[in-house]
């Protein structure tokens, strides 16, 4: 649609908020945002009397049809709560908060200056599908790219200052001809902190041929000897040692020098090669290198892997001797998620179903309903107790548990793409639309309860 500038008077709370249950009307809304969000509410608004609203940050917005001249809010709502609370502070007293959040609002709200914020940068949709589309790669993490990454430990430690820690690691990173899965594994999760308690270290610096000055981690050796200590100690505390090595293990400087004095003679530094001019690791480069490492080998160009296009991959066989259980599942398995993924989440909810039902009245003779004891009246049983019952009497006949894993961690996770609430409200649920990714994690993660199933 289009871009708008607006006041927080004219901008309206979201009664269908994510965050909170249904709300009957704007004060139902705020009240329930504050329950919700407690004291980080009241670091929001302080944050905002102080600075105003983030420069990145804008509001998304629907124009109401129900309230003339109003935008609800899509995007943004713990921001238009605080700013609300904050340019008008009667509000504050008509919420139940504990009297210490309303005195740190009153206070902040005494040196909020409402013109430092308006008008609201805002963005305006035409209709909250539409927004739900954007709200869904912001909220629903990194989505393979598409939402907000957020930074690894190492990206944060480089937003901060390039520390001899991440000098080194970042030189092994460069010239160590590392695999992509080493790669993947330390640009993921790596203890930094460990590598700067060993760096840190005199007696190890002095032992693999370093020293820091200015910050600067540096050394006397040739490029190559000076990356074998580096490399070694990097891959070990990824974990691609013959054990992890943990930060337990390398507390004391006596544990930190019992490791240094391990490292294979391949792993050590030839001292004795020193050129008597002192370099910056972060300086070296190709140029730097005479002999390429002894482990380096001669890269391969491989393609990348196929995007999945359907929701069960092809690798899967289930055997279905149902007619119309395995209708379902072969339309499952054609059926492609860039065109038809609300179709794919009703399917995945029918099939769910279907399966336990056969499994329940076929292998394990339970039935399908039960005698409620107040009414006396026969009732289906729910799906939820179905899938347990299921899960149950597999485990009962030699199942291994961890190869359930995956549907009993969605039967006690309601944000789980396989969690029943998730899967009713594909089919109910009119402002819940599935994607591509989350259709296919639940798969993933419930395949293998499937292939017990219909083996």
């Amino acid at each position: 649609m289009s871009a708008k500038s607006l006041k927080i008077d004219s901008l309206d709370l979201d009664l269908e908020n994510p965050r909170i249950t249904l709300a009957s009307d704007q004060r139902d809304a705020m009240q329930k945002i504050l329950n919700e969000q407690k004291v980080r509410l009241i670091n929001l608004a302080e944050s905002i009397a102080a600075r105003g609203f983030s420069p990145m940050d804008r509001f998304l917005v629907w124009r109401s049809d129900i309230r003339a001249g109003k935008f609800i809010v899509l995007e943004g709502n713990r921001r238009l709560l605080a700013a609300k609370l904050l340019k008008n502070p009667a509000l504050i007293t008509t919420l139940e908060m504990p009297d210490a959040y309303k005195k740190r609002l009153l206070r902040a709200s005494q040196g909020f200056n409402v013109k430092r914020i308006e008008p609201v940068d805002c963005y305006e949709v035409a209709d909250r599908a539409e927004g739900n589309d954007w709200i869904r790669q912001r909220h629903n993490g990194a989505d393979e790219g598409r939402g907000i990454v957020n930074w690894s430990a190492i990206a944060g430690s480089r937003f901060r200052g390039r520390d001899p820690a991440l000098q080194a690691l970042d030189f092994v990173m460069e010239h160590g001809e590392l695999t992509d899965e080493q790669k993947e594994t330390i640009a993921g999760k790596f203890p930094l902190t460990t590598l700067d308690r060993l760096l840190s270290t005199p007696s190890v610096r002095t032992a693999i041929g370093f020293e820091i000055t200015g910050g600067k981690l540096q050394t006397e050796l040739p490029a190559e000897e000076a990356l074998k200590p580096l490399k070694r100690i990097v891959l070990d505390l990824a974990g691609f040692g013959t054990g992890k090595l943990t930060v337990t293990q390398l507390k004391s400087k006596e544990q930190q020098n019992a490791y240094i004095g391990k490292l294979k003679t391949t792993d050590k530094p030839n001292l004795s090669m020193k050129t008597g001019t002192v370099l910056p690791v972060e300086g070296m480069t190709d140029k730097d290198f005479v002999v390429k490492p002894a482990t380096a080998l001669k890269r391969t160009r491989t393609g990348r892997v196929a995007a999945r296009l359907t929701v069960i991959p092809k690798s899967c066989k289930l055997n279905i001797p149902t007619a119309k259980i395995a209708g379902i599942y072969n339309e499952l398995k054609t059926l492609q998620l860039a065109k038809h993924v609300h179709a794919i989440g009703v399917l995945m909810r029918v099939f769910l179903e279907m399966s336990v039902d056969d499994y329940l009245e076929n292998k394990a003779g339970s039935t399908l309903t039960f005698k409620d004891p107040n009414s006396n009246h026969v009732l289906d049983k729910k799906l939820k107790e179905k899938v347990k019952e299921t899960i149950d009497h597999m485990v009962a006949n030699g199942t291994v548990e961890k190869d359930l894993k995956g549907v009993k961690t969605a039967m006690n996770d309601p944000q789980n793409p396989f969690s029943i609430d998730t899967l009713h409200a594909y089919i109910h649920n009119r402002f819940f639309t599935p994607t591509d990714t989350h259709l296919v994690t639940g798969w993933d993660n419930a395949q293998r309860f499937f292939e017990k199933i219909w083996p």
